[in-house]
């Protein structure tokens, strides 16, 4: 891969006053993740595990949207499930 094809992400995670909540600050966005409720987190919000899946998931979805629009094709629905 070409060097000008190379990506790359960065993502701040920072505590917060309540135990188990993460404010996670991927460029100018924001979001909080919770640990789940039998760990003592609050449990409210999205959870890592969840979290990482849900990239893994939104990754497949978008490559084959990149894939399809490269190949002048169009799908009217791109799907994906992932368990872990």
């Amino acid at each position: 891969m070409a060097q000008s094809q190379i990506r790359s992400y960065a993502v701040q995670a920072h505590s917060t006053d309540t135990f188990g909540r993460v404010l996670c600050s991927p460029r100018d966005q924001h979001f909080v993740v919770d640990g789940p409720a039998a760990n003592g987190c609050p449990g409210e919000a999205v959870n890592p595990g969840e979290l990482f899946l849900a990239g893994v998931a939104a990754c497949g979805v978008e490559l084959v949207q990149v894939i399809a629009k490269e190949l002048a094709l169009a799908p009217t629905s791109i799907a994906a499930e992932i368990t872990g």
